[in-house]
């Protein structure tokens, strides 16, 4: 009762919440050092399913990777409910308000693309995440963007399903109506048309493929559900393809990162790269990805993402802008203004209206050549 108290007098309690990957959460602010964490409750009836979950929950926290959500503590204790015996499990966990899913809405709505050295920096994570968890026989089966959280820091972390032992993959989200169709692999879409409720496809190839997909879903902006036929069960492969060509050209990714991405999409599972061999070309330009996400609101980064090559003789298309310049906005209004007045005197001198007055601010846009 006394560690009771102690506790309470550290914590302070925050609000509820429902959380889309923990359900119904209590926040708390450590009072000493100010660090936010959860704690989430669950009342069982049965002894051995308590058993079980501390047993995978133990195990869980001796698993040592920066991308994995960090468990604290975990603890239980029974309580007479009416006739019955309850056992109530708490477990305590950091908390990341911030999902990937959240961050792709956000800069869709501010119209912010991702950098290629950011979508390396993500692929990069993942992939190494799901390596080190297939070694531990604790294999990742949902590659998602909303399992995929982002920290204080802006790096990412990844929550595994370590509440639930049945651990529903991504077919099954998909089999039973959790989920539309999203984010499954071509061999897994056989399997569903079939109605089959045993998935036997291989998770390391299906999870390449959806990180594929995430990567696609990341440049474009475009939501998973879009490339999916949703009556007819099919990958919409061309339309997909569109998009990478699209948005490669567009941002200047390079011919290194579109062949990944086209590597790990493909249809035959076994023409896609495995874990293994996926972080080995990734290595190659490790030193040139970022650390982080960058945050929306923050021009200079975005600057520097939409524009800085770190590949020099693989770039489909080089800028023109050199990041060692400084960027001088007044420069630029200038040339602008007096381009118009050339235009407008042009147009004058055959008796057309330019109506330039209209446009009021200068903007630059970036558009594609078909446009």
């Amino acid at each position: 009762m006394g560690n009771q108290q102690s506790s309470e007098s550290q914590n302070e309690f925050l609000h509820k919440r429902l959380d889309p990957n923990y359900g119904e959460i209590s926040i708390y602010k450590n009072k000493s050092n100010n660090l936010i964490f959860i704690e989430i409750k669950q009342v069982f009836s049965n002894d051995a399913k308590v058993e079980e979950i501390k047993a995978s929950l133990a195990k869980r926290l001796q698993l040592n990777h920066k991308c994995l959500v960090k468990i604290i503590s975990f603890d239980s204790g029974k309580t007479d409910d009416f006739c019955s015996s309850l056992i109530k499990l708490s477990i305590i966990v950091e908390y990341l308000n911030e999902t990937l899913q959240n961050d792709i809405h956000q800069r869709k709505i501010h119209k912010k693309g991702y950098s290629e050295q950011e979508l390396c920096y993500i692929l990069y994570e993942i992939v190494n995440l799901c390596h080190y968890m297939k070694t531990l026989n604790d294999e990742i089966v949902d590659i998602y963007p909303q399992r995929i959280l982002i920290d204080n820091n802006r790096q990412i972390k990844y929550v595994d399903q370590f509440l639930d032992n049945s651990k529903l993959s991504n077919y099954y989200q998909v089999y039973f109506g959790q989920r539309d169709l999203e984010y499954l692999a071509p061999e897994q879409l056989i399997l569903l048309a079939e109605k089959d409720k045993k998935d036997n496809t291989d998770q390391e190839l299906v999870n390449i493929f959806c990180l594929g997909l995430m990567m696609v879903s990341l440049m474009s902006g475009q939501r998973c559900v879009e490339f999916f036929d949703q009556e007819k069960l099919q990958f919409k492969k061309d339309y997909v393809n569109q998009l990478i060509n699209k948005y490669c050209l567009r941002y200047q990714f390079s011919d290194y990162f579109k062949f990944i991405v086209q590597s790990m999409l493909k249809l035959n599972n076994e023409g896609r790269p495995n874990y293994e061999s996926l972080l080995k070309i990734l290595n190659q330009q490790k030193d040139n990805f970022a650390n982080f996400i960058y945050p929306i609101d923050n021009s200079i980064e975005r600057l520097e993402s939409q524009f800085r090559s770190f590949h020099t003789h693989h770039s489909a298309s080089k800028s023109n802008i050199l990041l060692t310049d400084p960027v001088d906005f007044r420069e630029i209004d200038k040339r602008i203004e007096s381009a118009r007045q050339k235009a407008q005197n042009t147009l004058d001198e055959i008796g057309l209206d330019l109506r330039l007055n209209r446009f009021g601010t200068p903007q630059i846009n970036i558009i594609e050549a078909s446009e």
